[in-house]
């Protein structure tokens, strides 16, 4: 054993093999630098957008890390916009949904409202099935959370069935065929039993009621958001809870509509109001449970008292358009008995800007149709 290492001990320190030791060690040192130095330059390149940036082999780790904090808090800036970009068009959205996309309340409603209609081709006021939808679009708005519609249809190509059905499935309306009590038309036997047909079935359904026409909207003249005829009755309730009736003055809307290409909206398209009420055919917003019998105009009361409500609160605005004119243009007598009033743009301006997130189409309320 020991004689085996003497013996390898000289051939180490023999010259050709101590040559290959030397030549073996510096290979093995300038590979390790060479590794060394790549690793260096690896660390000396930071991305910007799609080019390399030299940033030298002398950078500390401290500004390494700091470029990376950079880049971070870059890229965290850059998710913020795009996520309050998000924002900003989720919460018209969100605003629009509020009120147009109605709760199932399971049946039970502080508000509805009972409308008798007839569309149809012949009519002067060419109040088609665009502004019965229309009608039902703003009441949605203005805090109606459910509709019952009797169709007084003289000709099945009149019916409104078809073109309500989307309403009818969402819940927001029931539709009625009232064409059997259509023609002759009477007062009695057509529209007055048609309100109380709506108040003996579903009268326990809701807690107020409003009986109008689709020219005739309600119009609160100092709260124009969304719901507030539901704050406007709310307030009233509380402070006059002796009342079971409130009656909305009429104000007629007259002159010749505004193109309906350029103002698709019936409200948008008449500006010109009586400064005062037309005349005494005020509409009524009632408790369904206090009505005894039901007309056009004022219903008769089991319990409480019928009131004329101020109407610097709230009025009927009653779009009427050119009849007193015989449907032709503007005369100056219909120009001396009006005044412009342009106070419903705020609602006009919302009910257009919510139409695709609340419609599912933009052609149920800008198409020109009969059914």
């Amino acid at each position: 054993m020991r004689w085996q290492t003497n013996g390898f001990i000289k051939v180490l320190c023999s010259r050709k093999y101590f040559r290959l030791l030397l030549l073996f060690t510096l290979t093995v040192f300038i590979v390790l630098i060479t590794s060394l130095l790549e690793e260096g330059e690896s660390f000396t390149r930071e991305f910007h957008g799609n080019n390399i940036v030299e940033l030298g082999q002398a950078q500390s780790l401290k500004s390494i890390v700091s470029a990376n904090v950079r880049r971070k808090r870059k890229v965290n800036q850059t998710t913020l916009k795009m996520d309050n970009h998000q924002n900003a068009n989720l919460e018209p959205m969100q605003q629009c949904l509020s009120w147009c996309n109605k709760a199932n309340t399971g049946g039970r409603y502080f508000l509805s409202a009972v409308l008798l209609v007839r569309i149809y081709s012949s009519d002067l006021a060419k109040l088609s099935t665009r502004e019965l939808m229309q009608w039902l679009y703003y009441l949605k708005y203005a805090g109606f959370e459910h509709v019952y519609v009797y169709d007084a249809y003289v000709f099945k190509n009149e019916s409104q069935k078809n073109a309500l059905e989307f309403l009818i499935k969402e819940g927001f309306v029931t539709y009625v065929d009232w064409s059997h009590n259509a023609y002759p038309y009477s007062v009695t036997g057509t529209q007055e039993s048609a309100y109380q047909h709506c108040l003996d079935n579903w009268g326990n359904e809701s807690k107020w009621q409003a009986s109008i026409d689709i020219d005739e909207y309600p119009f609160c003249t100092q709260d124009t958001k969304p719901n507030f005829l539901q704050r406007f009755i709310a307030n009233f309730s509380r402070q006059r809870p002796d009342v079971s009736q409130i009656t909305m003055q009429n104000f007629l809307f007259l002159g010749k509509p505004l193109g309906d290409k350029e103002h698709p909206l019936l409200i948008d398209r008449l500006k010109r109001r009586t400064p005062r009420p037309a005349n005494t055919l005020v509409k009524p917003i009632y408790k369904t449970r206090q009505v005894r019998e039901t007309h056009v105009h004022h219903h008769d009361l089991k319990h409480g008292i019928s009131e004329d409500a101020d109407r610097n609160q709230i009025r009927l605005n009653h779009y009427w358009g050119a009849r007193l004119q015989n449907w032709g243009e503007d005369t100056p007598e219909i120009l001396d008995k009006t005044t412009e009033d342009n106070t419903i743009k705020g609602i006009v301006e919302t009910l257009i800007s919510c139409v695709r997130v609340c419609l599912p189409n933009e052609s149920i309320i800008y198409t020109f149709r009969w059914n």
